[in-house]
């Protein structure tokens, strides 16, 4: 009879055991979980897609695109925590995202905008906020009133060079999500112009 409890007592511990291992187990990866980043579909699969060609753009020269505009069509609020392109190639660095109200281009806003291209349109003389902390509500398109640049610098002669895509990264109750829509950038030369 004492070799019965004996046995019984042994399995009894094994099994705590095992069940405190998975419990600690899950609680170790959930909270490695926090900072990882899920494929998001948010913004549905209609918005962007379009191509921006600039076959004048110089070596060193820095230039800002407009990244698409986005509709919160999940059942959920969104916190854009940043936006970037969704591939860059060797030749082309991205320094960052800003969003511009439209009115302080007053002669309209470019969809893009090079080094060479003149101080009237460019971006980096007008007033402008990161992207962080944008919140877009449930059904909620991004306002009418607002634009979003892409900002790179392109270092290298080679060409053509494309950036495909502009990546978002959002936050949806506590979990990080991105998500990249077809909008692409081609750096080209002036034969290879369209």
């Amino acid at each position: 009879m004492g070799e019965r409890v004996k046995r019984r007592n042994v399995i009894t511990a094994a099994a705590v055991v095992v069940a405190a291992s998975v419990g600690v187990g899950l609680v170790v990866q959930g909270s490695g979980d926090l900072n990882r980043i899920r494929q998001g579909d948010a913004f549905g699969a209609e918005d962007g897609s379009y191509e921006i060609g600039m076959p004048t753009v110089l070596v060193n020269e820095e230039v800002w695109y407009m990244t698409p505009s986005m509709t919160n069509r999940s059942s959920e609020t969104l916190t854009l925590e940043d936006l970037q392109p969704g591939t860059t190639p060797e030749g082309i660095t991205f320094i960052g995202a800003r969003l511009f109200e439209k009115e302080v281009f007053i002669a309209g806003a470019p969809l893009s905008w090079d080094t060479g291209g003149g101080s009237a349109y460019d971006p980096s003389t007008r007033v402008s906020s990161g992207v962080q902390g944008l919140t877009l509500l449930p059904g909620q398109r991004f306002p009418d009133d607002k634009i979003i640049y892409l900002h790179i610098r392109v270092t290298t002669s080679k060409r053509p060079l494309k950036v495909d895509g502009v990546k978002f990264i959002y936050e949806q109750n506590g979990r990080r999500y991105s998500q990249t829509l077809s909008a692409s950038l081609a750096i080209v030369s002036q034969s290879q112009r369209r």
